[in-house]
């Protein structure tokens, strides 16, 4: 975009977001694939409303996307769907799915190809919202998670969040099983 567009892309420098890759310095938090796209978003979307709702679907359509499906050099990657945005979670899953260290070239091509993935997935969204004015999500989190949030937004155990917590966190949750409104969630 900087060569063909010129500016504003060339006011942008693109370093600034080479430390969020392997999670902000392998750390292994938020994707850095989902970085820039939020800052896109942000920069770009001035209605409050409709940049809320676009972030929550890149991020819904992230948890839920089987990556990756951009494969460049004839690459045939297992394509997975990681549940979650962070970093460690989504490595670490499809590694393990792939056989593969979280060091090797593979993880590395996987991480390149989702980044693609999620560049043109932004771009679609900011296509299709310029072209009408409007948003409509058709990516949402995980059901479970509003059946939690209904109840620990505001009442102990506490917590915040739109991914699913099973997944990681499973009945090893504090209190699950001695709780009557968890019957038959799990």
């Amino acid at each position: 975009m900087q060569e063909q567009v010129g500016s504003p892309y060339t006011l942008i420098p693109t370093d600034m977001f080479v430390s969020f890759s392997g999670g902000i310095e392998h750390w292994g938090t938020i994707c850095g694939a989902l970085v820039p796209p939020v800052a896109l978003i942000g920069a770009t979307v001035a209605d409050k409303k409709i940049r809320s709702a676009m972030l929550n679907a890149l991020m819904a359509w992230y948890t839920q996307f089987p990556f990756p499906e951009y494969q460049p050099a004839g690459l045939n990657l297992p394509k997975v769907a990681v549940g979650s945005t962070l970093c460690h979670i989504s490595v670490s899953t499809w590694c393990n799915v792939a056989n593969v260290s979280a060091s090797s070239k593979t993880k590395k091509q996987r991480c390149g190809g989702l980044s693609g993935d999620v560049a043109k997935k932004t771009v679609q969204m900011l296509n299709a919202w310029k072209d009408t004015g409007r948003f409509a999500a058709t990516h949402k989190p995980d059901p479970i998670v509003a059946t939690c949030m209904d109840c620990h937004a505001e009442n102990a155990p506490f917590t915040q969040g739109k991914e699913n917590c099973m997944q990681c966190h499973g009945d090893k949750l504090i209190n699950i099983k001695k709780s009557e409104a968890h019957e038959g969630l799990f």
